[in-house]
């Protein structure tokens, strides 16, 4: 028999969850999430229980995480109010984390921003409804990195320094003239 936790979390959340563990939620395959959500069924966490409403926010989505029957008859059904925030947040580092690398790698090769993040969003599955545009350009401008690194312009140096190197090695043309260039 197959049972079943409700859990509240973001729509993008959500979004990245189902795509990553199936839906119905299955962390079995996977050790170190199945670990962390067992935990919060065997040892609830309390401690700021008072600070999170009996019910979270209209705006959050609810997943259904699949548990084994053992689990089900030794720890229960739910979890606690503080460990669905820590769940939530714990997931939600790891879709941001996601989306800054690929729109930073993007962008990072001359992709324009908005195209970049229209990419991401179709290459990973999270529509408009899931994971608002401007949410993920906002996102990626407060915590993207000071310069603007651009990998085509790196590359394009490296390329010719090596193109120089082995010029220089063939006879083709001096040192000095390479360190003119």
């Amino acid at each position: 028999m197959i049972f079943y936790v409700p859990i509240s979390v973001k729509p993008y959340v959500k979004r990245f969850i189902e795509n990553n563990y199936g839906d119905p939620v299955d962390f079995r395959k996977f050790p170190r999430e199945f670990e962390m959500f067992k935990r919060m069924l065997k040892k609830p966490c309390k401690r700021f229980e008072k600070h999170y409403k009996q019910k979270l926010s209209d705006r959050y989505s609810v997943i259904d995480v699949i548990i084994t029957d053992n689990d089900f008859y030794r720890y229960g059904w739910q979890i606690s109010n503080t460990d669905n925030v820590s769940f939530g947040k714990y997931f939600e580092r790891n879709a941001k984390y996601v989306m800054r690398t690929f729109v930073g790698l993007y962008v990072s090769f001359g992709t324009p921003i908005d195209k970049a993040i229209e990419m991401f969003q179709e290459k990973f599955n999270i529509p408009e409804e899931y994971w608002a545009f401007e949410t993920i350009k906002k996102d990626f401008y407060r915590i993207r990195l000071n310069h603007d690194f651009n990998i085509s312009q790196c590359a394009y140096e490296n390329m010719t320094k090596i193109i120089g190197v082995n010029l220089t090695s063939a006879g083709v043309i001096t040192k000095e003239y390479l360190e003119k260039v």
